[in-house]
């Protein structure tokens, strides 16, 4: 098998190949390890800011010699993966995407890095994103922007644009992203990669740098959906470090059969997605309809009336929250930091929106009485809005973005049917809701627009609901079998 081939492989294929010794963790770290040296700083992709590579030999090496000692570590053993940069690893530098911490390595690793390891991961290195997650594409002014391995003059999204990337290449086996308002769907979606945002705490957030205590988590992208389960299956659980995890048990996520579709009820707002959407996007939704009721599933157009409060539920909690923990988080690094006294040292994108809350000259601070008053009120018409539309349904169906990626140089406005439109605001409107209201929802290639570019489908499912959430997306995934690599050409 070629190089190119085993670097595509998904990674329950990996996992069977490293155990049999069909393929050796040190030479699959090599392959990756040189691909990332051809095409992401050769091609210019740009999807690592940092490569651990001897640290990520000296694992593989490691890993090997469990193996041959019939020691395997556990279900990623030897398996190489990618970290957006927003989550701490041991002696690897973790800058959030700001040059405020271009040196800071972090004493010890992040909860859901603990993990992997102890599954027996190798850390390849870290992936870049917009600064300190704060965008829906991963235009960095300080490590510069992150290509689409689709078309290198388009954005792969935001804000674990990075790790979308790396995946979607074969640059990686696997990664992780973080996801506030769809940075872990938006990426996935636009790369033509499987992406899973976990209900909110079944994943602990211990050790990543944070945004929104509300909103945060963590999400593996891959290329398959039985990869995506393997991963959850690892990273879920409680975290002592994160409160606000659950101590759930894990379902053995991975069982997967492909008749997933057959009986089950969705919903489609349909009237929602009509009002945002690019043509190639809704013929590739009417496409994925159509096969899931070939499939046996019943799909049913549903009005969700509370969707419309998202914007406000979103700007009034994630603002505050992200100043006054990302302050912590840079106190606890530098005891002289704050987000007001680093603002001047923050790209455009970072000090226009954290500067209007940090308190300084000219800001705009959410007023405590507002951000409480969301939470519950908006925040909760919109959970029991969609309480209601998903009574006797079984999921929720919606384009993962309303259009497939804009050009990098269209940021921060795209044109759309005819009228420009923020990219930012289009990239997270059907995942935002999401990510307010907690449940778990997972980003599927679909199809592809007639230039090329990948177009994911949603997939929504009550909280808690991974298991059944996963039966779903696989069985779209086993009737369809769309995804296909980018076509990478050397430089």
């Amino acid at each position: 098998m070629r190089d190119d081939e085993i670097a595509d492989l998904p990674l329950w294929r990996l996992s069977e190949m490293v155990r049999s010794r069909e393929i050796t963790s040190t030479r699959l770290s090599g392959i990756y390890l040189e691909r990332i040296k051809t095409y992401d700083e050769g091609l210019s992709i740009n999807s690592y800011v940092t490569v651990a590579r001897e640290t990520a030999l000296a694992q593989a090496a490691e890993a090997d010699a469990a193996i041959e000692s019939g020691k395997p570590l556990g279900p990623l053993h030897g398996l190489p993966f990618a970290l957006k940069d927003n989550i701490e690893t041991e002696g690897i530098r973790t800058t959030g995407g700001s040059k405020i911490l271009s040196s800071h390595i972090p004493r010890r690793d992040a909860s859901v890095v603990k993990k992997l390891k102890g599954a027996g991961a190798v850390i390849l290195g870290k992936t870049n994103m917009p600064e300190f997650a704060l965008g829906a594409t991963t235009n960095n002014p300080h490590y510069g922007p992150t290509r689409n391995p689709y078309d290198l003059m388009r954005t792969p999204g935001g804000s674990s644009g990075g790790s979308a990337a790396a995946t979607a290449a074969g640059l990686a086996a696997a990664s992780l992203g973080t996801d506030t308002g769809g940075s872990v769907r938006v990426p996935s979606g636009l790369c033509g990669v499987v992406g899973l945002r976990p209900t909110h705490g079944r994943v602990g957030r211990g050790g990543v740098i944070p945004l929104s205590f509300s909103r945060d988590s963590v999400g593996p992208i891959t290329r398959t959906v039985r990869d995506s389960a393997m991963v959850l299956e690892v990273i879920a659980g409680r975290d002592g470090r994160d409160p606000q995890s659950a101590s759930r048990q894990v379902p053995p996520y991975s069982d997967l059969t492909p008749d997933g579709l057959k009986g089950r009820r969705f919903g489609l707002p349909k009237r929602f997605i009509a009002e945002l959407i690019h043509q190639d996007t809704e013929e590739v939704v009417d496409d994925a309809v159509r096969i899931i009721r070939a499939m046996g599933g019943v799909v049913s157009e549903i009005e969700i009336p509370s969707l419309s409060l998202a914007h406000a539920a979103d700007f009034n909690v994630v603002m505050p929250e992200a100043v006054c923990l990302l302050g912590e988080y840079l106190k606890a690094v530098d005891p002289s930091a704050s987000v007001g006294a680093s603002i001047d040292r923050m790209g455009a994108g970072a000090k226009e929106i954290l500067g209007c809350e940090a308190g300084g000259p000219g800001s705009r601070p959410v007023p405590g009485y507002l951000y409480l008053s969301t939470l519950r009120n908006e925040c909760e018409v919109m959970k029991s809005g969609f309480r209601k539309a998903m009574h006797n349904l079984d999921a929720l169906l919606l384009p993962t973005t309303p259009a497939p990626a804009p050009r990098i140089d269209e940021d921060p406005e795209m044109e759309l049917n005819g009228s420009m439109k923020s990219v930012f605001l289009t990239n997270i409107r059907n995942c935002l809701p999401l990510s307010i209201v907690g449940y778990p929802a997972i980003s599927v290639p679909a199809g592809y627009s007639k230039t090329g570019l990948p177009i994911g489908l949603q997939i929504v499912a009550r909280p808690w609901e991974e298991g059944l959430l996963f039966s779903m997306a696989y069985g779209f995934e086993q009737a369809t079998k769309c995804r296909r690599a980018p076509r990478l050409v050397r430089a």
